[in-house]
């Protein structure tokens, strides 16, 4: 068998190295176009998260204006409703009690946030931890149960507004705190026990809106 020549040989070496300069080229273009691609993933990931953001920014405003524009007919309704006959016994409830009571009928008239508040109120002793001063709620969980609920994460501003009807309704049963920067609604023993012994019932909204005036 012929050895291969001195010739011969380099002309393979050039030729691998000229392989390899090639594969070198090939794998840096790779890199590039990985390199712009993560980029590209990275601004689009960017964006969806601004279009989450301002999505549920316009939620809360959305929420904040139906919630304005139903508090209206609410005060019309109370003022249309002023010589209607007041039931005895919805008069001895708390506001949180009579909100509870509301019939399907005139829930339809609450404002978004009034009926999450309603919705959290009727079971209050499901989400409420026990604490020295009574039972308390924070924002995480309101924000839990509202998901659950709804099927997708409120909006701040829309769990703040919750706990806000919560407090109003509660009147001095209830407070909100806020400790290590976080917010709860501060129940106390007396309205828990209300809350969990007040059944759904025929009310007149017109004494709860009254009252929220």
């Amino acid at each position: 068998m012929t050895k291969p020549s001195i010739e011969d040989l380099a002309a393979r070496i050039d030729e691998l190295e000229d392989r390899v300069d090639e594969l070198e080229a090939d794998t840096e273009q790779l890199e590039n176009t990985v390199d712009a691609q993560a980029e590209t993933i990275a601004s689009q990931r960017d964006q969806l998260a601004d279009y989450e953001t301002r999505t549920q920014e316009l939620e809360a405003e959305l929420d904040a204006a139906t919630d304005h524009r139903k508090h209206l007919q609410q005060r019309l309704y109370a003022v249309e409703s002023d010589d209607t006959p007041t039931d005895e016994t919805n008069t001895q409830l708390s506001p949180l009690q009579q909100l509870i009571r509301l019939p399907s009928k005139a829930v339809s008239k609450l404002t978004a946030n009034q009926e999450r508040a309603r919705f959290i109120a009727k079971d209050i002793t499901e989400y409420a931890t026990n604490v020295p001063a009574g039972f308390a709620l924070d924002s995480s969980t309101i924000r839990t149960v509202l998901h659950a609920k709804e099927g997708h994460t409120p909006h701040t501003q829309t769990v703040s507004r919750v706990m806000d009807f919560l407090d109003d309704l509660g009147k001095a049963g209830v407070k909100i705190v806020k400790r290590r920067g976080t917010k709860r609604v501060i129940f106390s023993e007396h309205v828990v026990s209300e809350l969990a012994e007040t059944p759904t019932a025929s009310s007149s909204i017109t004494d709860v809106v009254m009252r929220w005036r």
